[in-house]
This record gives C-alpha cells, sequence and structure tokens, in this order.
C-alpha cells in the first residue's frame, strides 16, 4: 500500500506490513458473539429456559410479570393496612355497643329491686346508682334488729321450756330478754286480763296481730287501752271467753302471744 503527501513531487512511500487493524477486529467480534447470545437466548428461551433465565440474570433483564407483581404487592400491603384499621374500629364499636346493651339492663334489673320510696321522683342513673346504697344500708339496718330479735327469741323458747310452765319465772325471766313482754292474769271466771309491756307503735309492735290471735284462741276482746311510760307502751287488753266450757290455757296462750307479739 502507499499513501500520498502534498508535496511539489509525488512521492510513494510504502507502509509497514506490521501495521494491523486486529484490535477494531477484535471488539467487533465481540459485539458479534454478544448479539449472538441474545439472538440465541429469544429464539431457544422457550426451549431451554435454564439457559434463557441465565442470560436474563446475566444481562440484568426483569419480566413485566415481575414488576406488576411487586407493584401489586405494594398495593395489596397498603391496601390491607386500611383495612385492618377499619376492622378493628368496627370490633371495637361492636364491643362498645353490646356492652351498653348490658349495662341498660343491670340498670333495669337495679331499679326493680328498689322500692318505689326510693326511687320516685329520680330519673337520673346516677340517682339510682345512689338510692341503691341507700336502700342497702336500709337493710343492713333491718337485718341487725331482726338478729337481734331473733336472738331473743331462742332465749324465750330456752326460758320457756326450763321454766316448766311456771308464769311468774317465766315473766320474770322475760323482762330482761324480749321488747315486748306479755303476762295474762285471770280476774273472774271466763275473764283474762292480758297486759303487754311493749316497744313504741313506730318500731312497728303488732297490736293488731295480738288481737286477733286472742279471738282465734275463742276470747271476745272487750277493751284495749294503750298507755305509754318512759319510751314504751303499756297496752291492757280484757278479754272473755266466749263459751264457759271451753278450757284456756293461759300458759300456752301467754307463749303464743309472746311469739306473735316479737315477731315482725
Amino acid at each position: 500500500m502507499f499513501s500520498f503527501q502534498q508535496t511539489d513531487e509525488l512521492v510513494f512511500r510504502e507502509i509497514p506490513s506490521s501495521i494491523s487493524f486486529q484490535q477494531p477486529a477484535t471488539n467487533q467480534q465481540d459485539l458479534i458473539v454478544e448479539l449472538n447470545d441474545h439472538h440465541h437466548v429469544s429464539m431457544e428461551g422457550n426451549l431451554n429456559p435454564n439457559s434463557a433465565s441465565k442470560a436474563r440474570k446475566r444481562y440484568g433483564y426483569q419480566s413485566p410479570s415481575k414488576i406488576n407483581s411487586a407493584t401489586n404487592d405494594q398495593g395489596l400491603g397498603v391496601g390491607d393496612s386500611k383495612d385492618e384499621h377499619t376492622q378493628r374500629k368496627l370490633v371495637h364499636r361492636e364491643i362498645e355497643r353490646q356492652r351498653r346493651q348490658e349495662m341498660a339492663k343491670l340498670y333495669a334489673s337495679l331499679r326493680g329491686l328498689l322500692p318505689l320510696e326510693f326511687i320516685k321522683g329520680k330519673r337520673s342513673t346516677s340517682d339510682h346508682m345512689q338510692q341503691a346504697v341507700n336502700y342497702i344500708k336500709h337493710m343492713q339496718e333491718n337485718i341487725k334488729v331482726l338478729s337481734v330479735k331473733r336472738d331473743q327469741l331462742k332465749k324465750f323458747v330456752e326460758i320457756s321450756g326450763g321454766a316448766g310452765g311456771s308464769g311468774t319465772n317465766t315473766n320474770e325471766s322475760l323482762m330482761n330478754q324480749l321488747p315486748n313482754i306479755v303476762s295474762i292474769s285471770s280476774c273472774n271466771v271466763g275473764i283474762f286480763e292480758i297486759m303487754i309491756n311493749s316497744c313504741s307503735i313506730e318500731d312497728g309492735f303488732p297490736l293488731s296481730r295480738v288481737l286477733k290471735a286472742i279471738v282465734k284462741e275463742g276470747l271476745n276482746v272487750i277493751t284495749c287501752t294503750s298507755t305509754k311510760v318512759n319510751e314504751r307502751f303499756l297496752h291492757s287488753i280484757q278479754s272473755e271467753a266466749i263459751d264457759d266450757s271451753l278450757a284456756i290455757d293461759v300458759s300456752m296462750l301467754q307463749q303464743r302471744l309472746t311469739t306473735i307479739a316479737n315477731d315482725y
């Protein structure tokens, strides 16, 4: 080969044969190999999945399905979080609704247990709760009083059993044991005077029940007077037998009337 130089004379020079274009050829050959590999992957991807996947990894290829899947997973994650939060709110509302219903039932049941005088004119729930507390205290006081009376009646039964029917000894013992003391004496034939030393009527002494018991025993009430002495009442009842032939057991009548007078 020859080169030309722009001078006055034409000069032919021989280019050294050692100069070659091997390096560009090498680069061109590598490019051809890469193109052939890519063409081989695209043509034989369906026939050889392993080689196709290796080629994709080699060239950093990512399928659209994976891209869409990752995008959908991110979207589902946000949606699931919102759905879970909404579900928790719904569960909380349902629990609160059930709690309010149960509390309303309990309040209604409480109102049904309270006497009318405790809830009369009271409409709010807080007032009902306060009246329930007052009613409980009131019942506790009644229980204490009834417990004392119960113990007194037990002692009365024990004393009556050990007295052997002696009215005098029984009355003397009962004077210190029971709040309401009953004594019976015979004035004339068929006429009896019943004396009851009792607590006040406000405390619940059942005088009417005593009178009914006297009539039930076959006696007719003639007079009944009450006198207040030292914060107590002294009831004097005169009665007569309806039938003169009817025998009245004074000790048994006294015991029955004492039980009725202290059982309230």
